[in-house]
């Protein structure tokens, strides 16, 4: 195994300027750091992450924490964090709470002297694990759900709701119904809470008749949404069109009217929220949120601050807007002249 020492006399330097040279130190001559640059490249010599966290104070890893991993979201933002980290030389700690219980699980032995900065999506940690965040004193950027007082990258899911029903009240909707009006999978998430309460409010707000049978709880996915929304499709007394949480229940939803014999479009609407990257190909209308743009967000955020720059206290909005597709359209009675 090649040592520094392999590389000093290589270079025909001292082990201690090859150690400053591969610790960036400003004291090397250029001349110097190109030889010993050189040397270590010819010998495949790579220096201890440990011994470089020792000398520096500096671990170069960022931890990523997220509910789960087994949703597109999620999936897709922590490969762009990774990737985008990996490119100015961090490495990603993953810190997965799926499983965890009600509690989040942040615990400092997490954290402390093994991370330069940390990066939250969407977790709601409690007020002690808030506290325990600040005395680590690290720079924390968080997607969605905001986190204390440090820098949040989001989109206004507000908003996206909104615009979805008015989209679907545009066509002529007036009996709509929304499915995810809870996680049951896990419980430390916003979203579901943020989304059903916009859901509410724009249904309120259009005068519309509220209907509490057809606000559906279910998890996240495609095969919980079909089998939920099954018996209220079934019923005479129906939805004309129905907002999906998210593009995979969507899928869902689609699925349960094909097995009842509803005809999508036709007889009824649905809509997403999301532009999953099956959305296109399935020709559903959907609210798009840019995921990969929060994740650059977020890094160049958190970067900057590990390397000085202050960390500001203003949020990044990520804009979010409708595309219609083939999934929605004016309900029956409408298209009819009714």
């Amino acid at each position: 195994m090649t040592t520094i020492a392999d590389v000093a006399a290589l270079a025909g330097v001292s082990v201690a300027t090859v150690s400053r040279t591969l610790h960036e130190s400003a004291r090397v001559d250029p001349r110097t750091r190109e030889k010993v640059q050189a040397a270590a490249a010819a010998l495949d010599y790579v220096a201890s992450p440990t011994a470089m966290s020792l000398a520096s104070g500096r671990t170069n890893i960022v931890a990523v924490v997220a509910p789960l991993m087994s949703r597109w979201f999620f999936a897709t933002i922590v490969t762009t964090i990774e990737q985008e980290l990996r490119s100015q030389g961090y490495h990603v700690l993953l810190i997965i709470l799926e499983g965890e219980g009600d509690a989040s699980g942040l615990r400092m032995e997490m954290f402390a002297k093994r991370v330069d900065g940390i990066i939250s999506l969407n977790v709601r940690p409690s007020a002690d694990e808030l506290a325990m965040l600040e005395r680590l004193r690290l720079p924390i950027v968080a997607v969605g759900m905001p986190l204390g007082n440090w820098p949040r990258v989001h989109i206004d899911d507000a908003a996206a709701v909104r615009s979805a029903v008015q989209h679907l009240i545009g066509l002529g909707h007036s009996d709509i119904g929304y499915v995810g009006t809870s996680d049951i999978s896990f419980a430390h998430m916003a979203t579901p809470g943020l989304r059903v309460e916009a859901f509410r409010a724009a249904i309120t707000e259009a005068g519309l008749p509220a209907h509490p049978e057809w606000a559906i709880a279910s998890e996240w996915t495609a095969d919980a949404a079909a089998r939920r929304v099954e018996q209220v499709l079934r019923n005479p007394c129906r939805p004309t069109a129905i907002l999906a949480a998210s593009d995979e229940m969507a899928v869902g939803v689609i699925g349960a009217a094909r097995w009842i014999g509803i005809e999508v479009p036709r007889d009824l609407s649905v809509m997403g929220i999301d532009d999953h990257t099956f959305a296109a190909v399935l020709g559903l209308t959907t609210i798009h949120q840019d995921v990969r743009a929060q994740g650059r967000s977020a890094v160049s955020l958190l970067v900057a601050a590990m390397r000085g720059e202050p960390l500001p206290h203003n949020a990044v909005e990520t804009p979010t807007y409708i595309i219609a597709r083939e999934t929605t359209a004016p309900p029956a009675s409408a298209a009819d002249g009714g």
